[in-house]
Parts: structure tokens; sequence; C-alpha cells
């Protein structure tokens, strides 16, 4: 974490909130997707993978040694990033509780033997469909009352749309992604500009955000090593003055309409 705000302040960037992942869902995984999280020091059993519970008391005296370390340097703020909040509300809001600013995030489908992470989910069915189904599950989220101030990545299930199928396209699934953004929009809280890999949120999006209520926007880099953060901002920043937000000065990245 240190290293991370030493790169921000580097870059220079103002302030950095962490959202450190708070994954709920037990998944039913590919055997390529066992071999990534054994990859990354995570357990598999059976082909279940069972996310660790975040340790948040470490967590935050982690965040709180970087607030001394660069104090008057950076601004830094703890968060969490809730992985499908609505499917389990008990533990989620018993994580939730502990801090200030609350990422939500749809990972997973269900699938017959139980839960997949969407990624995992292309294998025999068409990509379309996958993608079709992963909004209506955002759309579920929105519509839910898990707490949470920023849905993250919208398009999580499209970063993975297998190269067999075709070109993916923000425009074919139009419909989709309307009724996933009018239930956010009409929850109150904002969508996050994920520029992790590649920058996913093209202008269609935050224009269809902004046409269906949108009133904020976040900038989430997704960064999952200390030398990515605020990858794409620039970016990102001009996407989003674009489509007709601005600074608004809520803290935390967020942007309003103008």
């Amino acid at each position: 974490m240190a290293e991370a705000c030493a790169h921000a302040v580097a870059t220079g960037l103002a302030a950095v909130t962490f959202t450190d992942h708070a994954d709920l869902t037990t998944l039913v995984v590919s055997d390529a997707a066992a071999e990534y999280i054994r990859a990354i020091g995570g357990q598999v059993t059976g082909g279940i993978y069972r996310p660790p519970a975040l340790d948040a008391d470490a967590y935050l005296d982690s965040v709180a040694k970087c607030q001394s370390e660069f104090a008057g340097r950076l601004e830094i703020a703890a968060g969490v990033e809730l992985g499908d909040p609505h499917q389990h509300p008990d533990a989620a809001a018993a994580v939730s509780s502990r801090f200030e600013f609350i990422v939500g995030s749809v990972h997973s489908l269900r699938r017959p033997a139980g839960f997949a992470d969407a990624a995992d989910c292309y294998v025999g069915k068409p990509a379309a469909e996958v993608v079709t189904e992963y909004l209506a599950e955002v759309t579920a989220l929105a519509e839910s009352s898990a707490d949470f101030t920023v849905l993250a990545h919208v398009n999580y299930a499209a970063r993975y749309w297998p190269a067999d199928q075709g070109r993916y396209r923000n425009a074919d699934f139009e419909g989709q992604y309307r009724v996933a953004l009018r239930a956010l929009a009409r929850s109150g809280r904002a969508m996050e500009i994920n520029t992790s890999g590649w920058l996913p949120l093209d202008s269609s999006l935050l224009t269809w955000w902004r046409e269906e209520g949108g009133q904020a926007v976040s900038f989430g880099s997704d960064a999952h090593d200390p030398f990515t953060i605020g990858h794409e901002f620039a970016s990102a920043a001009a996407l989003a003055q674009a489509a007709g937000f601005g600074p608004g000065g809520h803290g935390h990245g967020l942007w309003v309409r103008q």
C-alpha cells in the first residue's frame, strides 16, 4: 500500500481511496480459473473457491499508517468493494459498517451447480447471452437495498468476451445497458469509470448514463499492483467532461452533472 501511495504522489494524484475486495460469493470454478486463483495465492478445493474474509482491522491499520506517512502529500481514504452484496445482505452489511466509501459490484452469475464468475460463464453459452444475463444481475443489484455508493465496472462481463465470438460492441446491448443504468440512476448512486487494462467506458455508455438520469461518475483504476493507480485517468476525465460531468467537490473522485 505504501508503494501505491508513493506512485500516486509521483504521478501527481492529490488523493486516493483504497477499495480492497470483500468478495462474498463461493464460486464453482473452471480448471483455468483454479490455476489463476492458485497462482495469486488462493485456495481451490474440489473445483470450489471460497474467498477469504477481508481482514478489516489489518487493512484499516495499513491505511492509517499510510495516512501518517504521506500526510501533507496525499489524501488517503479507506473504502471497500463489496462483491455481489445483494446476494449476501447480512455479510455485506457487517463489512460495509466499517468503511466510509463503498463500491458495489457484480462478479458472478448463477449456474446449476452454484455461482460462477462471469468470466467463467462463456463456455458452452453464446457470449451475447452472458452479457445480457450479467446486465440483468447489475439491474438487480441497483434495485436492491445493498449499502453502496458507486457501481463498479458495469461492463465486467464484456471484458472477457471470447475472441471467437466476433467483435464486442456496447451498441449491441444498448437496451440492456440502459435498463441497468436507469435503475442505478433512480437509486441515486454513481457509476464508476473503470480504467483497468483498457478504457471500457466509451462515450456511448457515459451518454446513456446521462440520458437515463445519472448524476455522478467516479474514477477507478482497479489497480491490483502499486503502479497502475490512476491509469488512464486523463482519458477518463476527458470522456466524462465530454459527456457533461465535471468536478463536484464531493470527495472520492466523484464528478457530478454540469
